[in-house]
């Protein structure tokens, strides 16, 4: 089972581990129709409903099976994005989100870089993945910024609720991006 730290420090961003009183900065995040746009959830509604999730994610902190960070910019302390990885046994799977207003700075990459560095330190982690929609190119950007190779389009495998009609997504092209522990000679 990984040990994450609650605080991981960066040139420009600390990746802190989110609870649930940062609720307002996280909705002021996803209150966005750009920002949602390529997720895999549905928008948040409120920002009751942002700190409901942010109780869960407490709890599946403490059973460890999903760690989520809010991204602060160090400079002047706002949260700037969010951060979430879940471990599966050897693999790691994670996906993150950054404030539109941040967009075009490299602070995607930069949050990026930081968790997988951090992963990649962990011994028992051989394998870091990560997904984004195929039509998301800054994303696919960030992933391969941040050491994780092109590995594969997955054609119509994952729904974007917040791309189309109301309760009418379709399932979209996603592209999948990891990295893998090479094994050392003996």
């Amino acid at each position: 089972m990984l040990n994450p730290p609650v605080l991981i420090e960066g040139v420009r961003l600390r990746l802190k581990r989110a609870l649930p009183d940062d609720a307002a900065a996280l909705f002021a995040l996803v209150d966005n129709a750009e920002v949602m746009r390529f997720m895999d959830w549905p928008r948040a509604a409120s920002e009751a409903e942002t700190r409901l999730h942010l109780e869960d994610v407490a709890r599946r902190w403490d059973a460890g099976t999903e760690h989520q960070y809010l991204i602060v910019a160090k400079a002047c302390g706002a949260a700037v994005g969010s951060l979430s990885f879940r471990p599966h046994g050897h693999a790691v799977d994670f996906g993150y989100l950054m404030g539109r207003t941040f967009w075009g700075q490299g602070l995607g990459s930069e949050a990026a870089s930081l968790l997988v560095g951090w992963l990649r330190r962990q011994a028992s982690v051989i394998r870091i993945w990560a997904t984004c929609d195929a039509d998301n190119t800054r994303s696919a950007a960030v992933l391969a910024g941040a050491g994780l190779q092109f590995e594969g389009r997955m054609r119509r495998a994952t729904l974007r609720p917040n791309i189309g009609p109301p309760g009418q997504a379709n399932p979209r092209d996603t592209l999948l991006y990891a990295w893998v522990r090479e094994e050392t000679p003996a």
